[in-house]
């Protein structure tokens, strides 16, 4: 949780501080910040309803190499708190490492993502009685897909689908395999 809070805040202040240059080019640095809607898979997790979280990310843009193909690495925490039910709480908070290729549509203004990530996740579970963190083994692979929109040359606006893998309950017994949607939007510096 304290990593999730310093790398909003390390965002919002680069933020603020960059506003005041959109005279110069844009850097390839951006970051960014996106509120998430879980799907039926997440909301299985965390019961959360309507918004259930948020990611912060720091992202860097560049080109394949030996290529003119668009490409971005990005960082994240995604923090998805759980909703309590039946006197159980369970909150999922992940660190997230994304490679994301970006095409053309053809439509101005728009442009496509897809990609694979690499997550490590933290699992809290909380009754009446008992609080854990479970941290989960190993790296957990997902997949992204979505849309850009070019407000600017510094602000980005993002609908992005992600699919996570993320491991088995505390009996080892069901597979979980999160997904939310996520819209936000990416400052440039």
């Amino acid at each position: 949780m304290i990593i999730c809070k310093h790398l909003v805040g390390l965002a919002a202040l680069a933020m603020a501080g960059c506003a005041g240059l959109s005279a110069q080019t844009p850097s390839k640095l951006d970051a960014g910040l996106n509120l998430v809607v879980p799907l039926e898979t997440l909301k299985t997790i965390t019961h959360a309803t309507g918004l259930g979280g948020f990611t912060a990310e720091l992202g860097y843009s560049t080109q394949i190499p030996n290529t003119t193909i668009p490409f971005r690495l990005s960082a994240s925490v995604n923090n998805l708190p759980g909703k309590e039910v039946d006197y159980v709480k369970n909150a999922l908070l992940g660190i997230q490492g994304a490679a994301d290729v970006i095409s053309q549509t053809g439509i101005a203004k728009i442009t496509m993502i897809t990609g694979l990530s690499v997550n490590a996740w933290h699992w809290d579970y909380q009754d009446a009685t008992i609080h854990t963190r479970t941290t989960m083994k190993g790296a957990k692979l997902g997949a992204r897909f979505g849309f850009d929109y070019q407000v600017n040359d510094r602000l980005t606006g993002s609908l992005m689908l992600q699919l996570v893998e993320l491991g088995t309950d505390q009996q080892a017994i069901r597979g979980y395999n999160p997904s939310w949607l996520q819209a936000g939007a990416r400052y440039r510096f």
